[in-house]
């Protein structure tokens, strides 16, 4: 299947899975989704990709734009519907489809993004498949399908830093964890790749790659590190998942379910605030620091 996923200008950090409630072979499209959404008063269809019986995968809604598909968890998210109601009706093309578009999505944001069914936010039975099991997902919603992102990729303990020019073995495997063409060769599509993924990491988007860099297109999918210092936990923002997610929200009193959402983003930047800090949702070590030594007040133990 060739690439059908192209990674929007706005933030997401949650793909949801859907199926349309319906096996009548004449709604096995887009526009009768659309038709019957548009009644409802949406100004599109939904979804934006739909996924039909014989494995196609269509475009909805423009991927720019939030979907309109689980009320009250939109806003970050992407949406994904498969024509289908009953579960054994469902076929393995369908299966296969969404299979190689979720990895497709989970290599554009390198892991740092999670997979849920519609029901996980909802009282619906949406999607009525096992979603979980056909995309191996573990219970944080990280995606457990063989993805491109590190494969074949050794990188050693010494951290060599590259920039634009640079040729050889090391650039290869830069550009194997950036998903993007292997030529070993530091050029300009090399360097527009790294200042893409230097901006979407907050760092300054100059070509050199360093230790730093490198860390970050290496790094496990989960954040697995609770430890109570500050210097041995991991940074943390919006998608990332794990058990130091899990202290993350102890620490602020939220729901803990080691997901870093967009609920918990928004604890963090109010944190923040009452720190005297700028609200962003990144978590660093001198916001762990402080978050620790909160806990440690007695009228929190």
């Amino acid at each position: 299947m060739s690439k059908i996923f192209k990674r929007p200008k706005r933030r997401v950090n949650r793909v949801f899975l859907h199926c349309s409630a319906s096996d009548v072979a004449s709604h096995d499209n887009v526009a009768t989704i659309r038709k019957w959404h548009l009644a409802r008063g949406f100004s599109d269809i939904g979804y934006h990709f739909f996924i039909h019986k014989s494995g196609k995968i269509s475009r909805g809604r423009d991927i720019e734009k939030t979907p309109a598909a689980q009320g009250g968890n939109n806003t970050g998210t992407i949406a994904i519907c498969l024509h289908g109601l009953i579960k054994e009706k469902f076929t393995q093309a369908q299966y296969d489809a969404v299979g190689e578009l979720c990895k497709e999505i989970n290599n554009a944001y390198s892991k740092d993004i999670s997979f849920h069914g519609h029901k996980e936010v909802s009282a619906k039975a949406c999607p009525v498949f096992d979603y979980q099991k056909v995309l191996k997902l573990d219970k944080y919603g990280s995606l457990g399908l063989d993805s491109s992102i590190a494969n074949g990729v050794e990188v050693g303990s010494e951290f060599v830093e590259l920039n634009i020019g640079d040729r050889g073995k090391e650039v290869e495997n830069l550009q194997r964890l950036l998903n993007i063409k292997v030529d070993g060769d530091y050029g300009k599509k090399t360097l527009k790749a790294v200042k893409k993924f230097k901006k979407e990491h907050d760092l300054y988007p100059s070509g050199l790659v360093t230790k730093q860099v490198w860390e970050l297109l290496t790094k496990p999918v989960l954040e697995n590190i609770r430890v109570f210092d500050e210097n041995k936990l991991p940074d943390l923002k919006v998608g990332s998942r794990g058990k130091s997610v899990e202290l993350l929200q102890e620490l602020l009193f939220l729901k803990v379910d080691g997901i870093f959402g967009p609920k918990t983003g928004e604890a963090v930047r109010d944190f923040k605030v009452e720190q005297g800090l700028y609200p962003s949702d990144i978590v660093k070590d001198y916001v762990w620091k402080l978050l620790l030594k909160v806990k440690r007040v007695e009228h929190y133990g």
